[in-house]
């Protein structure tokens, strides 16, 4: 492996975030600001990217799992959908996380893919920052329910569906390399292809992988949810012994504050006609 460093480079990078994940878990409120700055520069940053793409009639959509977690996270904390982001924060932190073990297990491809060494940084801090935001979102926001799982597993199911559209030329007639899409490589099985070699893929290899993916990601979701309860356990116990309470961080986003201001002209008029 010629880029050895560069896989050594990236996980250092990961790992730092995380130490500072697990720092701002004692600053809720500050968490979900620092979330919600990270998600909208993402979504500005790729929506322009994409447009100036279109603009020069360059075939480049956003087809990937990472593309489409910029837009689902920037979209999510703009908005402030409280029931989406647990979805959210699944496709940040999956995002980048799938980021880091290809980085891991193939850093030759990852940098020698990229067609300069200015899309190489990009693709680093654009992960880096998924992950970072992703693992906020996770860990450092809210307690998420159990009673949610549906929420991620119907939203994959759909990115899932709107891959295979773009495989077979229903969505973005003129994208060319639909192969290299990486949700249709798990589809197809021949992921694994970058570990023990694309000459030694079999069907059989193929459908395990596959199902072993999917499995996978069920599993990490519970992992989550659990990680996230536990530490949520804790520090609802250590704010009951202060004698307060943990922000919910409901009142940030555009629809929370339309509704603020709905229920504030509301009110006047209501005081006014008294």
């Amino acid at each position: 492996m010629q880029y050895w460093w560069f896989s050594v480079l990236v996980a250092a990078i990961a790992v730092g975030l995380v130490a500072l994940v697990v720092w701002l878990h004692r600053h809720l409120r500050a968490s979900y600001i620092v979330a919600m700055c990270v998600g909208t520069v993402l979504i500005l940053y790729k929506t322009c990217e994409f447009s100036y793409y279109r603009a020069i009639g360059h075939p480049e959509y956003p087809v990937e799992f990472s593309h489409i977690s910029y837009f689902i996270i920037g979209a999510t904390m703009l908005t402030g959908v409280k029931k989406m982001r647990f979805f959210a924060a699944f496709c940040g932190s999956a995002g980048g996380i799938g980021y880091l073990i290809a980085t891991i297990l193939s850093p030759d491809s990852m940098v020698t893919e990229m067609s300069s060494t200015y899309y190489v940084v990009m693709a680093v801090v654009q992960h880096e920052l998924l992950f970072f935001v992703g693992l906020l979102l996770m860990f450092d926001v809210q307690r998420h329910s159990y009673r949610d799982i549906w929420v991620p597993i119907v939203g994959t199911v759909v990115i899932v569906g709107f891959s295979l559209l773009v495989y077979y030329h229903y969505i973005y007639p003129d994208f060319i390399d639909v192969e290299k899409i990486v949700i249709i490589k798990i589809i197809k099985g021949t992921i694994i292809g970058y570990v023990i070699g694309e000459e030694n893929l079999t069907p059989a290899i193929q459908v395990v992988t596959s199902i072993g993916v999917a499995v996978l990601v069920v599993a990490v979701m519970m992992l989550f949810l659990w990680l996230n309860n536990k530490m949520f356990d804790k520090a609802e116990r250590l704010a009951a012994e202060r004698g307060t309470t943990l922000p919910t961080n409901d009142d940030l986003g555009i629809i929370p504050w339309v509704k603020k201001a709905v229920a504030k002209r509301k009110a006047k008029k209501s005081g006014g006609s008294q």
